[in-house]
């Protein structure tokens, strides 16, 4: 009864589990300034005290660990992550999930291969094997085996590795019911632990062959064998292994007939296991006193015994299902922190991305600016050599101050709409010194949608400036492709809900199914961008921001899109200024926003560059209607299909 259980247990060197005085010196050197290569081996030693008895504590270890590691510089870092690969893959594999600790242990074979470290290459086959083992998986995990075996004989594997491998191999064959194999490894790692000096381990290879030969039948070797684990587990006083050997004596006593010593063998195993809360030994010890007591007809003991072995299995089932869940949970939490880091990867990438391409906007613009300074001032020094050509210096410096003109409109424009941003962002900040002043918690909760709301209206400037920069110099070219109505609302309507939610406004749309535009999908995205954007800046707290589209009752070629607003409204005065104003109007300001100066000018330019209208509609208190009118797919594709047909020749 049992065998297979306590093989498992034996078989491999228990590691004590690590003190509290190990783990907190640990964690106050990690909490101190240190270098990166310092740190990753803190983590990883603390990855290690904790990888057996809690090694879903230990993983976040681990894991930083690896992360860490692979940021070091190339050639530095590899034997580094090398170590942290093992040590988080021991974890996984403790936590029960095979699949990412062959992973890891994949990586860290390729690194071992690169390295030429035979000891580390050996103890990946050796870990790739017990995985397979654990999963009943005996061919494989012999293929493992096999490999780490044929390293064996080399000098750079360490004793502890050539041992654990040898026990693995050994208990292994146990589980095939292979015996004389079985024993004959474990005989090799009882001579390695005894040439090392490893006093745990002997006492465990003692016990695995004990446990072997009781199998066989050989009883005369098996008291032997566990006389001398037992004795050496006491001098160490490791009450787990002196546990799991006196319940192998009951059962040896069982065997050869001594119930009285059988019985005083589970007793003392019950008390060490209560003491030492090794509860699956205490449960061997109730089944054995149960069975002995039914045999020698003490019925009443046996039912009690039976009683406690019952309630204690429930108990176990329960933990165990309870260890199962807690490993879930961690594994998900271990898939999700790896879904937002590259999430925020592909973020950071993408922003990186748009950095430079402003900066290189702004490199060519004053590139532009430098030369036509330089030329301005080399025809003011040649000017009475050019007395001639004085109409034509005369119509290049009015060029030349009305681009002047131009690019002052463009700053102060720009200059005027960052205010709010940058004045947004010293808002926060101001507000971070309060609420942590305060230790108002809730108030901190709000300030990532302040940031964000800010980032987000800085986002989009620029993005109006380098639309507005393009289209001034004619390089920006209008494609038109079919575009379904419902979807560029949707995206619109995605990209400003965090911005809406902050302020407790509400956006909403309506599009009939299948409405499709043939319009350039850059321009088309930046003018609701724009109308929308200038509708929540406007737009008090709470309030509603509706986008819709309709076929144009007047003119079926064309799709008018509207964005309707509960804001405060404008004048007709202003109303009038923005559609007759000049195509870069002065930016105007209001209580609640400022802006709608170059946003607006830019969407005017694309919805003519389609040929449409832009058409406002507000009054004071009553809230804004801004109508555009682009052409419907339908109606470029039949006027396409008219030309070609003009095209074409009449016979």
């Amino acid at each position: 009864m049992a065998f297979g259980l306590l093989v498992a247990a034996s078989a491999q060197t228990m590691a004590a589990p690590p003190s509290v005085a190990d783990t907190a010196v640990l964690r106050r050197q990690l909490a101190a300034h240190l270098p990166d290569t310092a740190r990753v081996r803190l983590l990883t030693a603390m990855c290690t005290a904790l990888h057996s008895g809690q090694p879903a504590q230990a993983l976040p270890f681990g894991e930083a660990a690896v992360a860490l590691a692979r940021t070091l510089p190339s050639g530095q870092h590899e034997p580094i992550l090398l170590r942290s690969l093992l040590r988080l893959a021991s974890c996984y594999a403790n936590l029960s999930n095979g699949p990412e600790a062959l992973t890891l242990l994949s990586e860290a074979q390729m690194l071992a291969r690169r390295l030429q470290d035979t000891d580390a290459l050996t103890r990946t086959y050796t870990a790739q094997g017990s995985i397979y083992h654990e999963r009943r998986d005996s061919a494989t995990a012999w293929q493992h085996y096999r490999r780490g075996l044929q390293l064996l004989p080399q000098s750079a594997v360490r004793p502890r590795t050539r041992m654990r491998l040898l026990g693995n191999v050994g208990s292994l064959f146990f589980y095939r019911q292979q015996y004389p194999q079985a024993m004959h490894f474990d005989s090799l790692a009882l001579a390695l632990a005894r040439r090392d000096g490893d006093s745990t381990a002997q006492s465990n290879y003692l016990s695995s062959l004990a446990t072997y030969q009781m199998r066989v039948g050989n009883l005369g070797r098996v008291k032997r064998l566990l006389t001398q684990a037992l004795a050496i587990s006491r001098r160490q006083n490791a009450v787990r292994s002196q546990a799991n050997q006196l319940i192998m004596f009951a059962m040896y006593y069982i065997e050869t007939g001594q119930p009285e010593r059988a019985d005083a063998a589970a007793h003392e195993a019950l008390r060490i296991a209560r003491q030492s809360n090794y509860l699956e030994r205490a449960l061997d010890a109730y089944g054995i006193l149960a069975t002995e007591a039914a045999r020698q007809e003490r019925y009443r003991q046996a039912y009690e015994w039976n009683q406690r072995y019952v309630a204690l299995n429930d108990t176990l089932n329960s933990r165990q299902t309870m260890q199962t869940l807690a490993s879930a949970q961690v594994n998900h939490e271990t898939q999700e922190r790896a879904r937002r880091l590259r999430q925020l990867t592909e973020e950071h990438e993408e922003q990186v991305w748009r950095s430079r391409l402003l900066v290189g906007v702004v490199a060519i613009l004053t590139i532009g600016l430098l030369i036509s300074a330089y030329l301005y001032r080399n025809l003011r020094r040649h000017r009475a050599a050019l007395a001639a050509n004085n109409r034509a210096l005369e119509q290049a410096s009015a060029e030349l101050r009305s681009v002047a003109a131009f690019k002052d409109k463009l700053y102060a424009i720009v200059a005027h709409d960052l205010r709010g941003p940058v004045t947004a962002f010293a808002g926060v900040t101001s507000l971070i010194d309060s609420y942590i002043a305060q230790n108002d918690q809730a108030g901190l909760a709000r300030l990532p949608a302040l940031v964000r709301q800010a980032a987000d209206s800085l986002n989009h400037l620029l993005d109006n400036v380098l639309n507005w920069a393009v289209s001034q110099t004619g390089e920006l070219d209008c494609r038109p492709a079919p575009l379904l109505v419902s979807e560029i609302f949707a995206e619109c309507q995605a990209l400003y809900q965090t911005t809406a939610a902050a302020s407790w406004q509400h956006i909403t749309m309506s599009a009939p199914v299948g409405l499709r535009l043939l319009a350039d999908r850059n321009m088309t995205r930046t003018i609701l961008r724009n109308l929308v954007g200038n509708a929540l800046k406007f737009m008090p707290a709470g309030g509603h921001v509706h986008l819709e589209a309709a076929l144009d009752p007047d003119d079926p070629q064309m799709v008018l899109l509207s964005c309707t607003d509960t804001g405060p409204g404008m004048s007709p005065a202003t109303v009038a200024s923005l559609m007759s104003g000049p195509a870069l109007p002065a930016p105007i300001s209001s209580p609640q926003a400022t802006g709608l100066g170059l946003g607006l000018a830019l969407c005017r330019a694309f919805v003519h560059r389609h040929g449409g209208t832009l058409v406002i509609q507000s009054r004071p208190g009553a809230g804004t209607n801004v109508t555009v009118s682009l052409p419907t797919a339908k109606a470029k594709a039949k006027e396409a299909k008219a030309v070609e047909h003009e095209k074409s020749p009449s016979f």
